[in-house]
Parts: C-alpha cells; structure tokens; sequence
C-alpha cells in the first residue's frame, strides 16, 4: 500500500513497467534514467534530485521543474500543466496488482488532488499537486512508507 503512494505523489516510478507484473528493479532504473533525463533539461542539481527521493518540498525552481519533467515522461501530467487521473491509475493499477483496496486509495487520492487549482507555471503546478498527493497520503495513514 506505501509504494501506492509513491505512484499518487510523484507518479513516476513505473510508467515502463509492464501490466503483468511489477518490477521494482526495472522500475528503479527506469526512474534514475528519467531523472538524469530531467535534470539535464531543466538544470537540476543534485540537492534537488535528493529533495525529490526523500519525498521534500522542492528547495528550488529547477527543483520544481524537475518534477515537472518527471510528471510528463510518465504521462501524469499533461502539456498544460494539468494533472492526468486516468493515467495516474492505470500506473497505480499496475503498481498494487489492481488490489481493490489500495485502488479504492488510490482514486480518493487522485480524486482529491486532480481538481484542485494549479498555477499555469508547469513547475509550480507540479510542486502543488505533489504537496497534496503527500497531504492525501498521511489522510490516509500512508505517510510512512518507502519504495
């Protein structure tokens, strides 16, 4: 259920991951490989990839875009700025095995955070959908959890 959050708050972690099974090496590595993607787009430093692994408010703006790049490779957020649900559960689906429970979570989470207002700044925009995912999950009693 912890790693569910993981997908809700950052929705990053296996967008390459295929529907039959979940492979957390694969989807580590894929992860790392889009970080280093992101972070020679935008400019990150590797603060802000720490920031964003330890699950901390962004320090910087390229922090945030970094994000922000992270939310579009796995195709949770789109080109404006908005945060895609569909896409988001269908990660989430293949990350929990489609367990009824935790996408029961999940869609209250995304349900929560998918309608709230977004600045047009994709780098901010992304920083507040990942503060409410971290909100959503400790509402949930998700806020201790670790990929």
């Amino acid at each position: 259920m912890a790693k569910l959050v993981l997908i809700g708050a950052f929705c990053i972690l296996n967008a390459a991951v295929s529907k039959a099974a979940f492979n957390k090496e694969e989807a580590i590595k894929n992860f790392m490989t889009n970080v280093e993607e992101c972070r020679g787009e935008v400019g990150a430093a590797a603060s802000d990839i720490e920031d964003l692994i330890k699950k901390a408010p962004a320090a910087s703006k390229e922090g945030k875009c970094l994000r922000s790049c992270m939310m579009k490779k796995y195709g949770v957020m789109d080109d404006g700025g908005k945060f895609v649900k569909s896409v988001a559960l269908e990660h989430a689906s293949t990350f929990t095995d489609g367990d009824a429970e935790k996408m029961k979570t999940a869609n209250e989470i995304t349900d929560a955070c998918a309608g709230i207002a977004v600045p047009d700044d994709h780098c901010e925009a992304a920083e507040i959908y990942g503060k409410c995912f971290m909100e959503q999950a400790k509402a949930h009693g998700l806020d201790k959890f670790e990929f």
